[in-house]
């Protein structure tokens, strides 16, 4: 970073976002030690107490099984209906558990064991029985609803998800009142289902004698109805009442039953009619002879042997006699009266054939013309009909439904005095066990909130503690690049003499400060550094020091200057006296080449501050230091000025302007940040060419990052051993 780019260096608050670093989270809980632990041993000091004070609890349990489906005896194993499936079971299950947890139960139990009789159960319970009534309550009702929410408060039941057995609970101070009552519990739940089961069969009995009365009285007025229509529109049954369905053998009225056996006479009319006209047309051209009806006449077979016989004789007789032979004639004649009465005959059957075939042709006729009167007459009565069925349909679902009723009342009536219960008991509570104090529980429950508590303070502190403990809290909240840090000093040896000793770690660690400080610009170290703090007592003094004697070890000329005119020390770590030194050189009454020294042991040439002048500032504010620093232009290749705070003062921001950089001396979880902050702002507001920061005083184990950031200052103890 050149000192371009640091005139307007700005300060940055900490990014945004949440990420875990657990390499933070275990510096601040070391740095929050001791707050943890006190925290955690009250939480531990008031779980003990707790436990201790606290009274004995013990608790009983007893197992009940719950089946969704009853086992009737008289049901069918086939019938399915009405029983319960999937999701419904569950409900149901979960119903039960409400039922216990109710308080129509508890008042149950109260009731079985005579509770409400004298105070000893809210005594044992450990609750102070009532002894004023409220809302217009008496003492006993009082005293009642403070037995029901203690039984509703204590007793729970608990049931695995797919598992029909549930384990009753009650939780009590008494060994023997926590067995009772979870007793009573599991047999008032089976007193209760029996009781629901036993109401619901009567409510259901009492229901269905409702329904079958107005199903009969509906029934009957459908019939009256049907009834009375069918005798308004005159449509009468000629079944016999064999079917009740319409269509083929169902039933019919009068003139349906005429058009039938009418259409079946016509048919057998037509086919008379049909038959004779054949008949009647296949003898109309023959010879009486050649019509098979008088073939089969008997009487004219008859004749026809006897004429048959007389042309036999007549022919012999003719053998013998002529033609005109009185026997011959006689035969003739007796042949010729045969042929007349075959003919007669023959006329007779040609026109009872003819009769036949008329007869049959005017009963078609006739039969056919009351055919079609009779089929207005029906679809007449088919419109009447239409109406009539709907009556007979009604009358037929009343029937049924009166007839399902009547079958599930008589099922109702059946199971009414064979009431089953689906709860069983399986295992009866024998004696309650204690649940409570559980000393080693309360302990680790007290160590785990006391540790939840102890983190959550921990936290809290570290997050509204601004104060700038380690490298990365300077360079993050400071915004500015973090030059170095120097360990904290706790030896006994002085501290000038720490920094003589090459190998010492605060010496060790400016040598790498020098070094940051020659790249923090492009062109090296400045010619004049600037050293200020936010507070007093930050270090600035030693780092003044320090840094001096590093530039002058690295072959540097270095001076080293006191500008704190307000409270000059560096002369007393030095050991040397406080002539003129920066104020007489600024005031013009003394001459630089008197007023500087040599300290001993160091490399470094001294200015002291000299008087303290009476108005440092304006001093400070004149040209006069910007005149001293030209002076001595080719004389020195870096000047050191040890400066004031800069909080409350101004000589800092006024000699920084014309200085060429400026460091900051954080002394490390010293200083909050909001004031190191300030100071910067007004560093930059005097366009200060801010340099970086020195963490001074840091000690990495206390800080909760252990020797990481101090691994470079421990060889020196290594090697001299």
């Amino acid at each position: 970073m050149n000192s371009s780019e640091l005139e307007h260096t700005e300060i940055v608050d900490e990014p945004a976002g949440f990420s875990i670093n657990f390499s933070e989270i275990k510096s601040m809980l070391y740095r929050q030690r001791y707050i943890i632990a006190a925290i955690i041993l009250l939480a531990l000091l008031i779980g003990l107490v707790i436990t201790l004070l606290s009274p004995a609890v013990y608790q009983a349990e007893t197992k009940i099984q719950i089946d969704p489906d009853s086992n009737d005896v008289l049901q069918d194993e086939a019938d399915f209906r009405g029983r319960l499936r999937g999701a419904d079971v569950q409900r149901y299950l979960n119903a039960q558990l409400d039922i216990i947890k109710s308080r129509n139960m508890a008042t149950r139990v109260a009731a079985d064991l005579r509770l409400n009789a004298n105070d000893n159960f809210l005594v044992k319970m450990g609750v102070e029985p009532a002894e004023l009534g409220e809302n217009g309550k008496t003492i006993q009702a009082a005293k009642l609803d403070q037995i029901v929410a203690v039984l509703v408060n204590n007793v729970d039941i608990t049931l695995p998800f797919g598992n029909k057995v549930a384990t009753l609970t009650f939780d009590s101070r008494d060994q023997d009142l926590a067995t009772k009552v979870v007793n009573a519990y599991a047999k008032n739940l089976i007193t209760a289902n029996i009781d629901q089961r036993f109401q619901a069969s009567s409510y259901a009995r009492d229901f269905l004698e409702k329904e079958i009365a107005d199903a009969k009285q509906r029934l009957e007025d459908a019939e009256r109805e049907a009834i009375l229509y069918a005798r308004n529109t005159q449509i009468i049954d000629a079944s016999d009442g064999v079917s009740t369905a319409e269509g083929e053998g169902g039933p019919r009225s009068i003139t349906t039953a005429n058009l039938v056996q009418m259409n079946a006479d016509l048919a057998a009319a037509r086919t008379a009619r049909i038959l004779a006209e054949e008949k009647y047309q296949a003898t109309r051209n023959k010879s009486p002879l050649q019509i098979a009806d008088v073939q089969r006449d008997p009487v004219v077979q008859r004749l026809l042997a006897e004429k048959a016989a007389k042309d036999a004789e007549l022919r012999e007789l003719l053998n013998r006699y002529k033609a005109d032979h009185p026997a011959a004639l006689q035969s003739r004649a007796q042949i010729d009266s045969l042929d007349s009465e075959i003919s007669n005959i023959a006329g007779r059957i040609r026109g009872s054939i003819r009769a036949e075939y008329d007869i049959a042709l005017r009963q078609e006729q006739s039969l056919e013309a009351n055919l079609n009167v009779m089929k207005n007459a029906t679809l007449e009565e088919q419109n009447k009909r239409v109406e009539l069925n709907l009556l007979a349909r009604e009358v037929e679902t009343n029937r049924s439904q009166y007839q399902s009723l009547l079958e599930r009342f008589e099922d109702v009536n059946t199971n009414a005095d064979i009431v089953t219960n689906n709860i069983s008991i399986l295992d009866e509570a024998q004696s309650a066990e204690k649940i409570a104090p559980r000393p080693v529980i309360n302990m680790l429950l007290a160590a785990f909130l006391g540790a939840a508590i102890a983190f959550f303070v921990a936290f809290l502190r570290e997050t509204f503690d601004d104060s700038i403990r380690t490298p990365d809290d300077a360079t993050r909240k400071l915004g500015l690049p973090l030059l170095g840090t120097t360990p904290i000093y706790r030896e006994e040896e002085p501290i000038i003499e720490t920094l003589t000793d090459r190998k010492s770690a605060i010496a060790e660690a400016y040598a790498s400060i020098r070094s940051s400080l020659d790249f923090s610009t492009s062109q090296g170290a400045p010619k004049t550094i600037l050293l200020t703090s936010s507070q007093p007592s930050e270090g600035k003094s030693t780092s003044s020091i320090a840094i001096a004697e590093s530039f002058a070890r690295a072959g540097k000329k270095t001076l080293l200057i006191d500008a704190d005119l307000r409270n000059p020390s560096l002369h007393q770590y030095l050991g040397v006296e406080n002539g003129p030194g920066f104020v007489g050189t600024l005031t013009g009454n003394a001459d630089l080449k008197n007023t500087i020294s040599q300290p001993a042991d160091m490399q470094f040439a001294f200015l002291s501050c000299g008087p303290i002048p009476p108005d440092p500032t304006e001093i400070i504010v004149s040209h006069a230091v910007a005149r001293f620093v030209k002076s001595l232009e080719g004389q020195y290749d870096h000047i050191i000025f040890d400066g004031p705070p800069v909080m409350g003062l101004a000589d800092s921001p006024q000699m920084s302007r014309v200085l060429g950089g400026t460091v900051m001396v954080v002394e490390s979880g010293r200083i909050r940040g909001g004031q190191t902050k300030s100071a910067i702002r007004r560093l930059n507001d005097a366009n200060a060419n801010l340099l970086g920061v020195i963490l001074s005083k840091f000690d990495g184990v206390s800080s909760g990052y252990g020797e990481y950031y101090g691994y470079q200052y421990s060889y020196s103890k290594r090697d001299d051993r």
